[in-house]
């Protein structure tokens, strides 16, 4: 069982003596830590304070421990980060190392080109702190166009404490969901509440599990019939009824810390980060779950990503300190510590090692990443038109018109499969 808080981390003795540089967060900076060195890169990403802040603090001891390099952060917060990232990548001014989220792979290097190939970077990245299989996420046509930080999916997460209260036991099937909701309601608590995204993959991994099918073929297409959709929407509706999941509209992540829900889904990528938020008492333990399953199902409808990947522009001129950047960013003891799981459990076995011999670990987000693991042969490779919000949000906006019995589920289903026929069209 799992106490819903942060452990006090034992930070090595190299940690604790490094000098952190302070530096104040806006919606679009550049930090310039040094000047009138031979090589100059450029990074960008995007994220929070923290996230820039312990960043910002890393790439200032990696140009201390590599004074012939030059580092100029750019950075923001995620809202216009989008936008930002196909400016730089129609420009000639791409930064050197960068961010990235996994649908840009298959936006910007179609063909494998649209990234440098980081295979040719064996002289100075240590690649045997990954996997083929971890590879496999950032390689187009054979070239090794990004690297994960992490491994990313979804879970779902049980306020143990609840279930025990009201002597239930966690819901490993469908119909357990529902037989769950008839003793909770009685109490107005929900089994579950989601955001949208993901309330769109639980919907989702129902009907591939019914259907016994892959949402999308082989190009990344939306491949669901009508008769699916229908499955879907039925399956939205009754769940809205019978009060086992939060309308999306009304659903917060609030109401489980005011015991109004059971349980969440989400991304298990700074979980712990939020139950923290949640219960900053620690009096709350958390219980972590895969999806439920029909009988005898083939096909789990559960999706896995890289959380992020770090890449290199095609155009650098400085290959090679570029890579030096990437294998502190992915594989150095400091950055494993300034990072910590802030992205999620780092694929890096040095990065790995790093935390759990400092005392990082244990904690909401390895139990996750390991239960990710254990399961991680029956776990589909994100398709990105799934993540559109185009994709979900039609399916929301939608399937108000049945779930409010404005019009029948043959009309509505037809009208998604319509929009969603025109957006596999826009993938061309």
């Amino acid at each position: 069982m799992l106490k819903a808080t942060r452990k006090k981390l034992k930070i090595s003795a190299f940690i604790a003596m490094l000098t952190l540089a302070s530096c104040t967060a806006s919606s679009v900076s550049t930090v310039h830590f040094k000047e009138n060195t031979p090589v100059t890169l450029t990074f960008s990403w995007w994220g929070n304070d923290e996230r820039i802040d312990y960043t910002v603090s890393a790439v200032g001891e990696f140009e201390k421990e590599n004074p012939d390099i030059d580092v100029n952060c750019k950075y923001a917060v995620w809202n216009g980060y989008t936008k930002r990232q196909g400016i730089y990548m129609n420009s000639t001014d791409i930064p050197d190392v960068m961010q990235i989220n996994f649908d840009w792979i298959k936006t910007y290097s179609p063909d494998g080109n649209g990234f440098y190939d980081l295979n040719q970077l064996k002289d100075v990245f240590d690649f045997s702190n990954f996997t083929d299989e971890d590879l496999e996420f950032g390689t187009v046509n054979g070239k090794l166009n990004a690297i994960p930080t992490a491994l990313n999916t979804h879970c779902i997460f049980f306020n143990k404490d609840i279930y025990d209260k009201y002597g239930l036991e966690l819901p490993k099937t469908w119909d357990d969901y529902f037989e769950n909701a008839k003793v909770l309601r009685e109490h107005d608590i929900y089994v579950s509440c989601m955001a949208d995204k993901a309330e769109f993959f639980f919907i989702l991994a129902y009907c591939e599990q019914v259907a016994n099918k892959d949402s999308c073929d082989k190009d990344g297409k939306i491949s669901l019939s009508v008769e699916d959709i229908e499955i879907m929407l039925d399956f939205y509706k009754r769940i809205t009824d019978e009060k086992v999941v939060y309308q999306v509209k009304d659903s917060s992540f609030a109401m489980m810390a005011n015991d109004q829900s059971a349980s969440t889904m989400r991304w298990i990528s700074g979980t712990q980060v939020l139950f923290d938020g949640l219960f900053p008492e620690n009096k709350v333990n958390i219980a972590v779950a895969e999806f439920p399953r029909t009988k005898d199902t083939t096909n789990l409808g559960w999706y896995i990503k890289p959380a992020t990947l770090y890449a290199i522009s095609p155009t650098t001129q400085n290959p090679k300190e570029a890579g030096i950047l990437l294998n502190y960013l992915l594989n150095s003891p400091e950055m494993a510590m300034y990072q910590q799981t802030e992205k999620g459990v780092p694929v890096s076995k040095t990065a790995i090692e790093t935390l759990k011999n400092n005392g990082v670990g244990g904690d909401i987000d390895f139990v996750a990443d390991a239960l990710m693991k254990e399961h991680q042969d029956e776990l589909k490779v994100m398709q990105p038109i799934l993540e559109k919000e185009a994709t979900y949000r039609t399916f929301f906006e939608e399937g108000a018109y049945y779930l409010y019995d404005k019009e029948d589920i043959h009309t509505v289903a037809q009208r998604i499969y319509d929009k969603y026929q025109e957006n596999n069209a826009k993938q061309q």
